[in-house]
């Protein structure tokens, strides 16, 4: 089986839809690309990480190997996107990745360069959210408390102190842009990046706003008000797209809030995808005779009719009451009979249960009655 865990790695869940496969690898792919991040070598095994777990699961023809375990990970638990024989990217992926930088870095397949200064969004915020386990199954509101980098409202996120004192970059000429020639897995290419003069804005501060003190953007407190949905799991993330920072260049959209859901274990249930476990104990009394025990379930505690003669471990399907998720994907119920045998019983409930099993013959014992058969199948009398 594999060692990685390529779905957490993308931060989605085994159920994920390629769409949002893809989707989630785009964002993670443009957070930690190394050229955002230089020197950076945290970032850069990062990227390289998340670009292995999206060869894999990026492919629905790998994802059903990886998942049924049939995939060689090699020696350290890993798959290598980049080797030789059937491991390598297939057309789709080379794509995505195409598509990515060509968004992230100002590139296209001819060498193509885009006009005018570069906009980019402001990094992303993760948020962690505690949940009770009714929370995650059956979602909830919740308000949500944070801070985040808003622009600045005196300089209207320019860092400068008025338009007087803004200056067009001599570097780019404005644009915002240079070409360089860059090394990638398509060979050499000549691309066009963010001037490292300006900042990809194509302007110059020559006299700082004191509001921001010439960063464009300030510190505030935001609250809102979070619907989350039911069925999340433990460790999976909700992205509010244009809730994260603002950017620092004074122009482009917000990030995104990432909320990561963190869910306390619940005394009652036990969850395996969207179907939910739990244990039930009944009396001897009702195991034997049968009678109404109380099930819960994530609406509420119903009742059932235990039939005579439930054996302990027996395992009862409710289907459709598991986890029901916004998506319409429903769960089951799986109840386990625990038949609870009473303690500190009476002398005169131990002559009751005496005379109850002299009423009794092994007729009534089929299990028993097949196993004294088969011992004495095995250990005949000589």
């Amino acid at each position: 089986m594999p060692t990685k865990d390529y779905y957490k790695i993308l931060g989605v869940e085994k159920t994920a839809s390629q769409d949002d496969i893809k989707s989630a690898y785009r964002r993670l792919a443009k957070q930690y690309h190394p050229d955002l991040h230089p020197g950076d070598n945290a970032a850069a095994e990062k990227f390289k990480e998340i670009n292995e777990a999206y060869s894999v699961v990026g492919d629905p023809d790998k994802r059903g190997k990886y998942d049924r375990g049939e995939m060689d990970m090699g020696a350290n638990g890993g798959f290598n996107p980049f080797g030789g024989g059937n491991g390598g990217f297939t057309a789709t992926g080379f794509d995505d990745i195409f598509d990515l930088f060509s968004d992230a870095f100002g590139f296209g397949g001819s060498g193509s360069r885009r006009r005018g200064a570069q906009t980019s969004a402001g990094s992303d915020i993760t948020y962690q959210v505690e949940l009770t386990f009714m929370e995650s199954v059956l979602g909830c509101s919740k308000p949500i408390t944070f801070s985040r980098l808003e622009k600045c409202p005196s300089c209207n996120g320019t860092g400068a102190k008025d338009s007087a004192h803004l200056k067009t970059c001599d570097k780019c000429g404005g644009s915002g842009q240079v070409r360089r020639v860059q090394n990638t897995i398509f060979g050499q290419q000549i691309t066009v990046g963010a001037c490292d003069k300006c900042g990809g804005t194509g302007r110059i501060v020559t006299e700082s706003c004191k509001s921001c003190g010439g960063k464009g953007v300030i510190t505030k407190n935001k609250v809102i008000n979070v619907t989350i949905p039911a069925g999340v799991e433990n460790g999976s993330v909700l992205q509010l797209t244009g809730e994260g920072n603002a950017p620092r260049s004074g122009s482009g959209r917000n990030g995104n809030l990432l909320l990561e859901f963190s869910v306390k274990p619940s005394a009652l249930f036990k969850r395996d995808g969207y179907n939910l476990y739990v244990n039930v104990p009944v009396s001897y009394f009702t195991a034997v005779c049968g009678g109404q025990i109380e099930i819960p379930a994530p609406e509420g505690v119903f009742i059932h009719n235990l039939s005579e003669g439930t054996a302990n471990g027996e395992v009862l399907r409710f289907r459709g009451k598991g986890i029901r998720t916004q998506r319409g994907t429903v769960g089951d119920l799986l109840v386990t009979i625990s038949v609870e045998v009473p303690k500190g019983i009476t002398r005169s409930q131990k002559k009751a249960l005496e005379q109850f099993e002299n009423d009794n013959s092994l007729k009534n014992y089929s299990k028993r009655r097949a196993f004294l058969d088969e011992i004495a199948k095995t250990y005949p009398k000589k």
